[in-house]
């Protein structure tokens, strides 16, 4: 890959060389000194005569220039990154101060189809220009949005290296389908901006109210992100380089039982596995006479498995370098990246390469011609937190911390029951994840050209292409001794997946801008498109690989293991076909009206719903402009705007209309071709989905108002927004009648509601000869609502698949909000005082008997547990077992005492920062907070409990070492077991006294409970950088324009109550968010950059 990157940038010189303009003999002249905001000279600025390219020069080590003019009195300075100037043979010899382009971006906003000045908005829009998202140490251009832009919540799903990065914008406007927004780069739709290097970005516009999202149609509804790579800018071949070192490690530690804890504990999991009479002698051969424990432990090591998998301090690195110039007649702009992202957990990582390339060609005065080809290559390696190793992060934390008599010398292993012998057996977590590999190699090639013609004034003709084709092979290897190989006669097993997806979007519009008696400005867009997208799967599992094979060998040689699985699918062809228009006008940008229109028709719906329509209006009003405003001299700018507008959601899956039939060697007949992620395919779709022909869109109705505000002479920048959303025709899979055949239709239920209110604030807080200081603000309240289901349901169920909890723990229900977590009430420990002890049989546990009231409400007496979180519901009304609180008070816990005990909506999120430069110093920090939601923190109750089968010797959390024990610590008695004493009550109690958390060894079936809902309020400090740059007066002897060094840090801290790793959890389903569960942890990092400029 270096010597690529060394050719490309060959390639890339020698390719500016030919393109860079000649001096040509002149008359009239221009002189001058080109400096920047700092008054250091710029070098290398190019100074071309306007009107003849040809005719050009560049600024020296002291930023001076001469240029005698030919055909033109007027000379342009151009210098990349910053805003281009004119100067006439009229001036004297002058100072040319550059400004930096960033301010040009805050007022150029780019809407798509079409760029508008921000002063002429009447749409909601935030934006992020590429020098603030350069500045974050990511790799990702999502990433660097994070707090940015208010009404915008940015969250990855994990900390794995180049995991997906979920966008929501103004809440989720689905329940079961989509909720991404549409992402265009450089005019042409893309899955996500995951791959996109924040270098190459010129600006992102999120378009946030249906005004602009309409003329997107029906994949508008979730909001557009708009994507602008930097273009091509004319003037002498300018070379940057862009580097980045970061290293990283393990930014928090979950507390687990140490050796002599966990040993303690494997008494009391025994104890609740095994009978009274036999459990005791084959246990101590595994670890030990209890009243040897503190002599056989006391200098034994503990296996740290979070050290050994998670403690990985990896070296990254990123580098870009960039080459551009040319002539008013040819330009170009070509970017290289690289990133090597290795994670904090072993065997884990991504590489990013990243090249392209913008070339505009003026092929006559009217006619212009754009290339913009874009290659990403990316290699993953490992398979995030789900599917680290065999069982993911959960195994590693619950593995456990010795392997007690066995790793002593006098260990004799004829004293071990054989039945707990197996769990022994398993390969560790560190060796699982070395036999236990995911490799994915993934391409993307993009190729997008287009043709602009403007044959009168105001008039543009353009059309445009893009052909994107993605491609990628995940191979998955588990060996001999993982828990797939030992599910396979203990031999190894190889996964391949090929999948190929080809997409092509053509576009043709029309735009025409005029102004009519110097104050009516109009502006015209007419449109046509057409979309096309198919996927093919193809898969392949093979066992019984020889037990000593390599990863790559048996991948390399699937013939050589035993074919187990196979399919090949290929996806139903999604067609779109789209017209569109707007139109716009205003009154010397004073009172502004605008209206857009689309059709779009889709083949993801059957005949009679096949085409969807989309309207918006908008309107502005700039009061500042009014007669009665002008003595207002602190009040720059207040701008009132209104918009309303209908955007739509064709995020389904294909055929969901209609049947179709397949017939496959190993499947037979089916129905459906839908492709889903994780799934084995026989070609053949679910067989309880009927389908549903009178499917239609998912559409949201958007209003907006808000206002622009900036006051004293633009040192202070307010924008709050209120806005309210309601989408209808919600899509869910409901249940039907058994006797269609089916038990379950997905059908169009309901109507959900997203109200909200948003404030950005810019502030210019200092400014002076060395120094300026600034600070921004942004932040989003937004209230999602369930205004309406279907007409036989006022509550909806389900559950969150990654957890699998015994009953649905996540409820839908008319009036109140999404992502409410539905579950028991936790209400502490059954105490010995709840009980009465009959010492006629054996001291039997018996609960005190229950009274009630004429109304049937228990009056007195222990509530009687019928949901046991133990694996016989027989033993959950005991001492120091889990109690739940009896809501309906009948006495008695079962489902129906189940209530919302957490809600996953934040009721504030945002971000603020601090931006700085002091002399030749520039600092930034930017901060992101999400206040008063709530996490269900399933990664906990797996830690507080045993699994299925207590014969495995998990660990468990520290703090359970003040858990309720059956055996005595000190002779290893058994006390207790099920419902009886073996000794006095007395001592019994008397050893338990105090505690207060439960054995986790009674706890094997998932309930979702209060105590584990925690509130994941957090402030991150999510990063922070410093830099130097180095004086021109220096740097220009070597040739350099701009040479500035930085390092910075990320994640460098949160506050937050949160237990867990991190409160910032993934979003992505709309009806069960907000759960940590085999969640890969996120790092923190300090990097050391350069940015180099010639």
């Amino acid at each position: 890959m270096k010597n690529a990157m060394n050719l490309m940038c060959k390639f890339c010189l020698l390719t500016g060389l030919l393109l860079m303009p000649l001096a040509a003999l002149a008359q009239g002249t221009v002189r001058g000194t080109v400096v920047d905001s700092n008054d250091e000279p710029i070098i290398g600025a190019s100074v071309v005569e306007k009107g003849n390219a040809r005719n050009g020069t560049v600024t020296d080590l002291d930023g001076n220039f001469t240029l005698k003019l030919v055909k033109s009195k007027t000379a342009v300075v151009t210098y990349i990154g910053m805003v281009s100037q004119e100067i006439t043979v009229a001036d004297a010899a002058r100072k040319v101060v550059m400004k930096d382009e960033q301010g040009q971006l805050d007022e150029v906003v780019v809407l798509g189809y079409t760029s508008r000045a921000r002063k002429d908005l009447t749409g909601s829009v935030g934006s992020v220009g590429g020098a603030k998202l350069a500045a974050v140490p990511v790799a990702s251009a999502a990433e660097a949005l994070q707090g940015k832009i208010a009404g915008v919540q940015v969250t990855t799903v994990d900390g794995a290296p180049g995991a997906d990065v979920n966008i929501r914008i103004r809440g989720n406007t689905s329940v079961t389908q989509s909720n991404e927004p549409l992402y265009i780069v450089d005019g042409f739709q893309v899955g996500n901006i995951n791959d996109i290097p924040p270098t190459d970005i010129a600006s992102i516009d999120v378009l946030k109210d249906a005004s602009l999202t309409a003329i997107y149609g029906a994949k508008g509804g979730n909001g557009v992100v708009v994507v602008t790579t930097k273009s091509a800018k004319e003037g002498k071949i300018t070379v940057g380089f862009n580097g980045r070192t970061t290293v990283a490690h393990l930014s928090k530690k979950l507390d687990l039982m140490d050796t002599p804890q966990f040993v303690g504990y494997q008494y009391d999991r025994a104890a609740a596995n095994g009978t009274r009479s036999s459990w005791a002698k084959p246990f101590r051969g595994n670890f030990g006479n209890p009243a040897d424990l503190a002599d056989i432990y006391r200098r034994a090591a503990t296996h740290d498995w979070q050290d050994e998998v998670m403690g990985e301090t990896p070296l990254n690195y990123s580098a870009n370098v960039t080459v551009g110039g040319g002539s008013d007649k040819v330009k170009f702009n070509t970017s290289l990246t690289q990133s090597d992202d290795k994670g904090i957990i072993m065997g884990s990582g991504v590489r990013r390469t990243n090249l392209n390339i913008k070339l505009l060609a003026k092929l006559s005065n009217n006619l212009e011609l754009t290339l913009n080809p874009r290659m990403t290559y990316r290699r993953d390696i490992g398979a995030g937190g789900d599917n680290i190793g065999s069982g993911g992060i959960i195994d590693v934390l619950r593995y456990r911390p010795t392997n007690g008599l066995r790793e002593f010398a006098f260990w004799d292993p004829r004293t071990v029951d054989p039945d707990e012998e197996a769990a022994f057996s398993y390969t560790n977590p560190k060796s699982d994840i070395q036999t236990n590999t995911q490799k994915k190699h993934s391409y993307n090639i993009v190729n997008q050209a287009s043709l602009a013609w403007t044959p009168i004034k105001g008039l543009m003709l353009r059309t445009e292409a893009a052909y994107n084709i993605t491609f990628s092979d995940v191979n998955r290897f588990y060996g001999p001794l993982t828990r797939v190989g030992k599910g396979h006669n203990s031999q190894p097993v190889a996964q391949v997946t090929n999948r190929r997806r080809m997409s092509y979007t053509w576009t043709n519009t029309a735009t025409y801008n005029m102004t009519v008696a110097d104050r009516h400005n109009w502006s015209f867009l007419l449109g046509q498109e057409i979309y096309s997208s198919e996927e093919r799967v193809n898969y392949q599992m093979n066992r019984y690989f020889p037990r000593d094979i390599s990863a790559q060998k048996a991948i390399d040689n699937l013939n050589l293991g035993t074919p187990y699985e196979s399919n090949s699918s290929l996806s139903t062809p999604d067609r779109t076909a789209s017209f569109f228009g707007q139109a716009g006008w205003n009154l010397a940008h004073r009172y502004f009206l605008a209206a857009t229109f689309r059709a779009d028709g889709s083949s993801k719906f059957g005949a009679g719903e096949r085409w969807g329509y989309f309207p918006s209006v908008s309107g502005a009003w700039v009061i500042s402009k009014e007669k009665f405003m002008k003595r207002v001299k602190w009040l720059d700018n207040w701008k009132l705007r209104a918009s309303w507008g209908l955007s739509g959601n064709n995020r389904i899956d294909s055929d969901l209309w209609r049947y179709l039939y397949a017939i496959n060697s190993t499947g037979g007949p089916g129905f459906g071709e839908t492709v889903e992620q994780g799934e084995k395919y026989y070609g053949f779709g679910s067989g309880d989905k009927l389908a549903n022909p009178r499917i239609k869109w998912e559409t949201t109705v958007s209003r907006n108002l808000a206002m622009d505000i900036s006051l004293f002479g633009g040192r202070l920048q307010l924008t709050p927004e209120f806005y309210w959303k309601t989408t209808k025709d919600l899509l869910y899979k409901s249940d039907i009648p058994t006797t269609t055949g089916y038990s379950t239709q997905v059908q169009n239920i309901g109507q959900v509601s997203n109200r909200g209110v948003e404030l950005s604030i810019n502030a210019d807080l200092l400014r002076g000869k060395d120094y300026v200081l600034s600070a921004n603000l942004s932040m989003g309240f937004n209230k999602r609502v369930i205004d309406r289901l279907n007409d036989t349901d006022d509550v909806l169920w389900d559950q969150n698949n990654r957890w699998k909890s015994s009953y649905n723990d996540y409820c839908l229900r008319v009036g109140d909000e999404l992502g409410l977590i539905y579950g028991f009430v936790y209400d502490g420990l059954y105490s010995p005082e709840e009980f009465d002890f009959d010492p006629n049989r054996n001291f039997l546990a018996v609960p005190k008997p229950l009274t009630f009231d004429k109304d049937g409400r228990r009056v007195s007496g222990t509530v009687i547990n019928q949901v046991s979180a133990s694996s016989n519901s027989g033993e959950a009304t005991l001492p120091g077992k889990i109690k739940f609180k009896d809501l309906d008070g009948d006495g008695y816990i079962t489902e129906k005492d189940r209530t919302v005990i957490g809600n996953t909506n934040p009721k504030v999120q945002g971000g603020f920062g601090v931006s700085g430069q002091w002399k030749s110093f520039d600092f930034t920090a930017n901060f992101y907070y999400m206040l008063d939601f709530d996490v269900n923190n399933a990664t906990a109750y797996a830690l507080s409990s045993s699994t299925k089968n207590r014969n495995e010797f998990t660990n468990v959390l520290g703090k359970f070492t003040d858990h309720w024990q059956y055996v005595d610590p000190a002779t290893g008695e058994c006390m207790y077991k099920n419902y009886y004493l073996d000794n006095s009550v007395e001592s019994y109690i008397g050893m338990n006294a105090g505690k207060s958390l439960w054995n986790p060894a009674d706890v094997v079936n998932n309930l979702t409970q209060s105590y584990f809902i925690e509130d994941g309020s957090f402030l991150r400090l999510q990063d922070v950088t410093i830099g130097y740059t180095l004086p021109a007066k220096l740097t220009r002897h070597w040739g350099i324009s701009k040479l500035r060094f930085y390092a910075s840090a990320s994640n460098l801290f949160i506050i937050t109550g949160y237990s867990g790793y991190d409160p910032e959890v993934d979003i992505q389903t709309g009806l069960t968010p907000g759960m940590d569960y085999n969640r890969y942890p996120r790092n923190r990092a300090f990097s050391l950059g350069v940015n180099l400029n010639f």
